[in-house]
């Protein structure tokens, strides 16, 4: 089976960690596809991707009709059987070109509860959707937030690679001048889906009240929110550290004792699901998303509105065994539920059920 996933770019995103990792699953569970990937940007963070047996094919960035022409050849080059959509843009392309190449073609943009606005709703609906084979979110919230057609769609949870989890005793906190008795961190990119206005406000409420703690965020900048984190970059303030994108980000979690997320919209947190792993406990702010099919409150995490988030941050800080009870439960929770092999089949089935699906003739030949 030949499979051809469409992204733009693999930067350190939350779907894109998710596609590199069912990539390595599918490389070393599954013996019988053929693998490609198409890239319309230069941006690859992850560089565990240089040596996976994926065939990679680059796209000129161009307008939109330069972008349909674009994957048009690249399709008559391929000849994929499944197309696999990871954004709103490939998955539209990919909606237009099917009746002329004849793929199986999943629709897998779904990862956050904003929904559409009216016009990229009535294009899903009238066009992807209807073109898609199947919709793929991961968590009930997404596809109810987008409307997918209830015949068509399925959730498939992130999948958790415990290969990722670190054992060096190597401290790297400690090497980078954090010294607190206590480490809270938010993983995720500083961007409009993210509420880092919130975590800092929160981070200056509890440093009113105590000294023990540092603030730590780790994710991308994007370009318009370099303003809101210059005080906090370089070492400029003494308990609240923005550290950017770090390929090292699973050795530095692992010596964190609570995690924080503030959001204005998740479908499944990639973020939270590697905190919880490591034996992090999270605790983000009440949403209609898809956390509350991950986090279990007040057994394996905190769910609650954004201003009870200093309570239950204090709490926790003052209650060792009830945090690390929430530890141990976070990570049998990930364990159970959110394995690399649970999503890597899980998709795996999805492409052949859809391959067993009535279809045209496929032609493979052209001229």
């Amino acid at each position: 089976m030949k499979i051809l996933f469409l992204i733009e770019e693999l930067g350190g995103g939350g779907k894109e960690r998710r596609l590199v990792e069912l990539i390595k699953g599918l490389c070393q569970n599954i013996q019988s596809v053929d693998l490609h990937i198409a890239l319309s940007k230069e941006t690859i963070e992850y560089k565990e991707f240089f040596a996976l047996p994926i065939k990679l094919h680059r796209l000129r960035d161009r307008s939109n009709a330069g972008m349909l022409v674009e994957y048009s050849r690249l399709f008559k080059k391929i000849q994929p059987d499944v197309v696999h959509a990871w954004s709103f843009k490939t998955a539209f392309f990919s909606s237009l070109l099917k009746p002329v190449h004849r793929y199986k073609f999943v629709s897998g943009f779904i990862a956050d509860t904003f929904g559409f606005s009216k016009l990229f709703g009535f294009l899903a609906k009238h066009i992807v959707f209807k073109s898609s084979d199947m919709v793929v979110g991961n968590s009930k919230a997404g596809l109810e937030a987008y409307k997918a057609p209830a015949e068509k769609g399925r959730v498939i949870y992130n999948g958790f690679n415990p290969a990722r989890i670190v054992s060096s005793k190597k401290n790297q906190l400690y090497e980078l001048g954090i010294t607190t008795q206590y480490k809270v961190v938010m993983l995720a990119n500083v961007s409009p889906y993210k509420d880092y206005q919130a975590f800092i406000d929160l981070a200056h409420k509890v440093l009113n009240v105590r000294d023990d703690v540092t603030f730590i965020a780790i994710g991308k900048v994007f370009p318009q929110y370099k303003e809101l984190t210059v005080p906090y970059v370089d070492n400029k303030h003494y308990r609240i550290k923005f550290l950017g994108f770090r390929s090292d980000s699973d050795e530095l979690i692992k010596d964190c004792d609570i995690g924080i997320l503030c959001t204005y919209t998740e479908g499944i947190s990639n973020a939270i699901i590697e905190l919880m792993a490591n034996g992090v406990p999270v605790i983000t702010n009440d949403i209609d998303g898809g956390s509350k099919e991950l986090i279990e409150h007040k057994l394996n995490g905190v769910i609650c509105p954004k201003d009870k988030m200093q309570d239950e941050l204090l709490f926790l800080l003052d209650n060792h065994e009830e945090r690390n009870s929430m530890a141990k439960m976070a990570t049998l929770r990930i364990y159970k539920d959110f394995s690399l092999h649970t999503m890597v089949h899980g998709y795996m089935n999805i492409y052949n059920s859809i391959m067993k699906q009535n279809r045209p003739n496929k032609k493979r030949n052209y001229s």
